[in-house]
């Protein structure tokens, strides 16, 4: 169950978040445009505003505060996933890592709620998180009644966006924009050190662009489900050949997540210890 889905059953009551995505569904407009002119509209402004409704019924904000006291508790990662970035995490101590200088960070990308997605990893192991956003707006005489307003919402070509902001440092200075033109020298981190790793369709574009630039993508898939809901899931990528690697969302050491990743941060650094060979 997706973390958004979570929030509207705590807000409306238990089975509630069915009718929520449904209700997404119809204001998208899938069934009242005619295939010759069937554009849909995006799924983030809609499900932000319909949510942000519901919390300001229940004179509720949706922040980081009722997020950690209401829904964190509800919410659960894979096992051993912050144990898995540690032990990533751990090549820097190597003497080809200290040697080279290359430093191994973590960016999460969300179509989720950046507020909620940063209180379930531990404070230090992720560098930055890319997803939606709402700011609190109390109007004067009304304290009680706070507003959710959603300001950034994040979609498959926002994604795309955050790859560029990674890419060129744009994260770290807000007067750096992301559109200004960066020297491939000067980039904070060039696609070709990127490995992209992705679960779902709004991770299909970004998973073409970073490998298009010389990185890689992989795609992710719950083990735990049938093997019918897996492969349908992942056809299109088998067939548009969107990933270098389609493999279980396993988090231990032994697994192949953590074989491909460790690996290929070595290849990254070993090309730079070449370099500086030569």
């Amino acid at each position: 169950m997706d973390s958004t889905t979570k929030v509207v059953e705590i807000l409306q009551g238990a089975d509630q978040g069915s009718v929520f995505w449904q209700y997404v569904k119809s204001l998208r407009g899938d069934q009242e445009q005619p295939m010759w002119e069937h554009v849909l509209a995006m799924d983030a402004p809609i499900w932000m505003y319909a949510l942000s409704r519901i919390a300001a019924k229940k004179k509720v904000p949706l922040n980081g505060e009722f997020f950690r006291d209401f829904v964190l508790p509800h919410i659960s990662v894979y096992d051993g996933v912050a144990a898995f970035l540690r032990k990533l995490k751990l090549l820097e101590e190597t003497s080809l890592f200290k040697t080279t200088g290359v430093a191994i960070h973590f960016f999460i990308i969300t179509a989720g709620l950046k507020d909620l997605v940063e209180l379930v990893l531990p404070d230090g192991l992720i560098t930055w998180t890319f997803g939606c956003r709402y700011k609190i707006v109390v109007a004067p005489g009304a304290r009680d009644e706070p507003e959710s307003v959603p300001v950034f919402c994040m979609d498959e070509t926002v994604k795309t966006r955050s790859l560029f902001e990674i890419s060129k440092g744009s994260f770290l200075d807000p007067d750096h924009s992301v559109n200004r033109r960066v020297a491939d020298a000067d980039l904070w981190a060039p696609f070709k050190n990127m490995v992209y790793v992705g679960d779902g369709d709004t991770d299909v574009p970004a998973l073409s662009l970073v490998r298009s630039q010389g990185g890689l993508g992989v795609a992710v898939y719950n083990p735990a489900r049938s093997k019918e809901e897996i492969d349908d899931k992942l056809r299109r990528m088998r067939l548009d050949k969107r990933a270098d690697l389609i493999t279980a969302a396993s988090f231990g050491p032994k697994d192949e997540l953590f074989e491909f990743l460790s690996t290929r941060c070595r290849q990254i650094a070993l090309r730079y210890r070449a370099e500086q060979l030569t």
